[in-house]
C-alpha cells in the first residue's frame, strides 16, 4: 500500500465535510499555530481534499456566524482565528480528544441534575443524547450520572455544550449510586459501548496498514503528511465521539481504547515536521497588533 492510494481511498471513505476539516486545522496547535490564518492560507489547504475556493469561503463563513471563528480584515484581505466565546467549549474539547484511554476511577460520582426541570423537554433530551457521549447515564428523571477520575471535571462537560447546558453540578462520594454492584457489572447495564468498540476496532483496521507503510517507506512530502495528519484526526474524533470515556473499573478487560489510542499517537508523531513545514510553507507576517496565542482545542466535528 502506497500513502497516495490511503489518502485516496481515506478520502473517499470518509467525504470530510468542510467545515470539519476547518475546525479540525483551528484545533490542532501544531497546525494552526499561534496566530491568525489568512484566508487565501485556508484556501490552499483545503485543496488537497478537493475543495474549491468556493466551498473553503462558505464554510469559512459558516464558522464565522455560528461564532466559531472571528474574522479581521486588513483593507481587502481578511484573517480568520478562534472566537473568544468559543474557547472554553473547545479547549475542553480538544482535552477530550487527547486524553490517555487508562483512567481510574476515583470512587466519586458526578451528578448533573436539571433543577426544577428549568431546562425544557426538548432541550433536555438533546442534552442527555449528548453527555452520553461524555460518560453520563440516566439515574433518576432529569439526574444525569458519570464516575469521576481525576482527569474529567463535570464544568468541562457542560461548558463543551454551550449556553443551553445549564444543570447543577454535584459529587457524591461512595458506591451508593451504583446500588452496590460491581463497576464492571453496573457499566454493563448502564452503557452501550457497542457503537465505540466498533469504531475503535475500524480505526485499528483503517490506520495500522498506515503505520506500516509510515515505518518502512521513506518520509512523506509535507502536503501528505498534512492530509494524513487531519484524516486520522477525523477518524480518531469519531471514536471519541462515541466512546463515554469511562474509569477502567467499568470497562469490559478487551477494551480497544489503548491499542487504538497508541496507533493515534504513532500516527500524529510520524507526521508532525511534514504537516506543520505545509501548513508555514508560505508564512505571511501579521501585524503585530492582531498576534495572540491559539486556543490549543478541538471542536466537535460538524
Amino acid at each position: 500500500m502506497t500513502l497516495e492510494h490511503w489518502i485516496r481511498v481515506s478520502t473517499r471513505q470518509m467525504a470530510p465535510r468542510s467545515t470539519a476539516l476547518l475546525k479540525l486545522i483551528f484545533s490542532d496547535p501544531d497546525l494552526a499555530g499561534d496566530e491568525p490564518v489568512w484566508l487565501h492560507e485556508l484556501i490552499r489547504l483545503m485543496a488537497p481534499f478537493g475543495l474549491d475556493e468556493r466551498a473553503t469561503r462558505t464554510s469559512v463563513f459558516r464558522l464565522t456566524e455560528q461564532g466559531c471563528l472571528q474574522s479581521r480584515r486588513h483593507g481587502r484581505r481578511a484573517s480568520y482565528e478562534v472566537a473568544p466565546s468559543a474557547a472554553d467549549g473547545l479547549r475542553a474539547a480538544w482535552r477530550r480528544l487527547n486524553a490517555a484511554p487508562e483512567r481510574h476511577w476515583d470512587g466519586d460520582w458526578t451528578l448533573l441534575i436539571n433543577a426544577g426541570g428549568r431546562i425544557g423537554a426538548a432541550t433536555y433530551a438533546t442534552l442527555r443524547k449528548a453527555l452520553a457521549n461524555h460518560g453520563y447515564c440516566a439515574l433518576a428523571p432529569n439526574v444525569l450520572a458519570r464516575p469521576t477520575d481525576h482527569e474529567t471535571r463535570g464544568q468541562d462537560d457542560l461548558s463543551e455544550l454551550g449556553e443551553d447546558a445549564h444543570m447543577e453540578i454535584f459529587k457524591v462520594s461512595g458506591r451508593q449510586v451504583t446500588g452496590g454492584r460491581p463497576p464492571a457489572e453496573f457499566g454493563r447495564e448502564a452503557w452501550d459501548l457497542s457503537a465505540a468498540r466498533a469504531d475503535y476496532e475500524r480505526f485499528m483496521q483503517q490506520c495500522g496498514p498506515l503505520r506500516d507503510t509510515l515505518r518502512t517507506s521513506p518520509a512523506p512530502t509535507a502536503e501528505q503528511a498534512f492530509v494524513i495528519r487531519v484524516l486520522v484526526g477525523l477518524a480518531w474524533h469519531q471514536c471519541r465521539h462515541n466512546d463515554p470515556m469511562l474509569p477502567l473499573e467499568f470497562l469490559p478487560e478487551d477494551w480497544p481504547a489503548r491499542p487504538a489510542y497508541d496507533l493515534y499517537r504513532d500516527l500524529r508523531r510520524y507526521t508532525q515536521a511534514g504537516a506543520q513545514r505545509h501548513v508555514h510553507s508560505a508564512p505571511v507576517v501579521m501585524p503585530i497588533m492582531l498576534t495572540r496565542p491559539m486556543p490549543e482545542l478541538c471542536a466537535q466535528a460538524a
